[in-house]
């Protein structure tokens, strides 16, 4: 899993290969998380953000959002020119480098989408070459955490029944290490390029450009791509690097079925609102609508979420509440937990 605890044995992967120890050892472990310590300023922009006005709610979310300003390659050098002026080495320097660049780039290369080179590009990417569950980079992750844990125990006198392994690790510890760094960096250079040809056969064998950005890790090896099929329906399909494509479904752009001109007014609103705002999870929108005598109630989910069952960028809904007396509205988004939470009304901006 590409979690801080991944990360962090990425960083130590990168003390074993460099030899590093002590302190040094210890910075470069904490540069292979510190772009997951925007969840402070993520905390304190939450509590913030009711009292904000749009421009600067918005403004904000780029510098102190999850995976936002933290994630960006002009982070990077900040922290690394701070880093090199208070220690002045090179070799730490470096080490640092790879470890925090390691972080930002698996990040990066699972589903969720970032902004890796704001304040030149705002717009959202990803490449999205493996899954946030990638057996490959879980293992080798572990396996320099399963290194100093067997060292951990072993000097305590402890997990004596391995001692084997131990051993073997001690003897061929070098050649291991090396061997783990080969395969990760060739994984992490080839993934996309192997995405690439998929998607690339995918649109041939679908007649119609897919998008890259849009074609979804699902699992290991496996994907979810869509694209526009005309004005009513969304094409969505699987896609593996052994089956090609094996499956696609046509999704109406609108789950409904007659609907006034009124109720149509507020669906057009209601589009408005959410792309007015940040962070724009959902890339295919399905609009629902209900009613009552009060109140149009507009669902706004993207058509690929009912493909995945758990996911951490477009398994949202945003559900827009309107008035029909006096035309005022509340916002409500659910997440991939389908946890229910309120959206303050600076997010939007009304039109």
């Amino acid at each position: 899993m590409v979690i801080s605890l991944s990360h962090a044995g990425i960083g130590l992967l990168i003390v074993l290969l460099l030899g590093l120890r002590g302190r040094e050892s210890k910075l470069v472990v904490l540069f292979s998380v510190l772009p997951d310590f925007d969840f402070i300023p993520y905390a304190i922009f939450m509590l913030l953000e009711k009292n904000l006005s749009y421009e600067m709610r918005n403004n904000l979310f780029y510098l102190m959002g999850h995976r936002e300003f933290m994630h960006s390659v002009l982070f990077i050098i900040i922290a690394l020119l701070i880093l090199h002026i208070l220690k002045k080495n090179l070799l730490l320097t470096i080490s640092c480098a790879l470890a925090i660049f390691s972080h930002v780039y698996l990040d990066y290369a699972t589903s969720w989408k970032m902004r890796p080179f704001f304040p030149f590009i705002k717009e959202s990417s990803t490449l999205g070459a493996f899954d946030f569950f990638d057996p490959i980079v879980t293992v080798i992750s572990l396996i320099p955490l399963f290194i100093l844990l067997l060292e951990y125990q072993r000097n305590k006198g402890k997990w004596t029944k391995i001692a084997w392994i131990h051993k073997y690790m001690q003897q061929n510890r070098r050649t291991i290490i090396v061997s783990i760094t080969w395969v990760f960096v060739i994984w992490c250079a080839l993934a996309p390029f192997t995405k690439l040809m998929l998607v690339d056969h995918a649109s041939a064998a679908e007649d119609n450009d897919i998008s890259y950005q849009n074609a979804a890790p699902i699992s290991f090896g496996k994907f979810l791509g869509a694209y526009e099929f005309n004005e009513t329906h969304y094409q969505i399909f699987e896609a593996s690097y052994w089956n090609s494509v094996y499956r696609s479904d046509f999704i109406p752009k609108k789950s409904y079925g007659n609907i006034t001109a009124e109720n149509s007014r507020y669906i057009s609103k209601a589009a408005v609102l959410y792309n007015s705002g940040l962070p724009q999870e959902i890339d295919y929108p399905v609009y629902d609508i209900t009613e009552n005598s009060t109140t149009v109630i507009v669902t706004i989910s993207d058509a690929r979420s009912v493909y995945v069952k758990y996911w951490a960028y477009f398994k949202v809904e945003y559900i827009f509440f309107f008035e029909k007396e006096n035309s005022t509205y509340v916002a409500f988004m659910k997440d991939q937990r389908k946890a229910k939470h309120s959206v303050t009304l600076n997010r939007f901006i009304d039109s």
